[in-house]
């Protein structure tokens, strides 16, 4: 009984981590725990959870970004499925458009009446499709060594640890997010309603143009502008630190 509370070395490290609020230490000392514990996994696993992460004081123009966006049939990643993804590699200053990938999921998955009528997305699509494990493999082969960026991130979040989960028992999932709704609403002090911190309802308060949404690659490439400017306008002409952005 004596035992129970007698902590690692790197038990103490995460601790500690936490208790001060250092989540980029957290994150790569739960890398660190994944890797010694699934020497199994596929190489370009290890590879996403080896890449090196920024520092706090990291300058976010330094570092290379990758919007995401995701279609599913529901929010639930345990019960939905994902039927589309779109991603686009950046910059704080630039979007890369040479790099878009927009990808069907080839599923039988069954499709709500209401999912088809927000994504137009269905069956007869999605047999034209590639394999879900192909989407993922590249999905993740381009997030290696950058930052994701998503409007709401705990759905791309919560789908790829899902998936990562199903196939390869993985119970953790240490991937690094700017997530610009909650950077959205630090700019309004949290007094904006549910519908309007969505991210079209966002881009239009901040005098962006209009996308046709709910398609995974637009969507994207909307959150990822959308990032430049919530950056721009909050911060003005500095560039902020990834620990400034992360702590609003």
């Amino acid at each position: 009984m004596k035992n129970n509370h007698i902590f690692s070395r790197s038990q103490w490290s995460v601790w500690w981590q936490r208790l001060l609020g250092n989540p980029l230490g957290d994150l790569e000392q739960r890398r660190i725990t994944l890797l010694q514990q699934r020497s199994d996994l596929p190489d370009f696993i290890q590879a996403l959870f080896r890449a090196p992460l920024p520092q706090s004081l990291t300058v976010i123009n330094q570092w290379p970004l990758l919007a995401i966006d995701f279609e599913t049939t529901g929010f639930d990643a345990q019960q939905d499925d994902i039927l589309s993804v779109g991603y686009v590699a950046m910059q704080i200053n630039a979007i890369d458009l040479s790099t878009s990938v927009s990808e069907l999921i080839n599923s039988s998955a069954t499709i709500k009446p209401d999912s088809v009528v927000i994504n137009h997305i269905d069956h007869a699509q999605l047999l034209q499709g590639q394999p879900l494990d192909e989407v993922m493999m590249r999905l993740l082969v381009a997030l290696t060594g950058k930052i994701g960026i998503a409007h709401g991130c705990f759905m791309e979040q919560g789908f790829i640890s899902a998936y990562l989960q199903h196939k390869y028992q993985l119970n953790d999932c240490p991937l690094l997010w700017l997530d610009t709704l909650p950077l959205y609403q630090s700019l309004y002090n949290n007094q904006i309603s549910h519908q309007d911190a969505r991210l079209g309802s966002a881009r239009h308060k901040l005098g962006l143009p209009e996308y046709q949404a709910h398609d995974a690659l637009f969507d994207a490439i909307a959150c990822g502008e959308l990032c430049m400017v919530l950056v721009h306008k909050i911060y003005g002409n500095k560039s902020p630190t990834l620990s400034q952005l992360l702590k609003r």
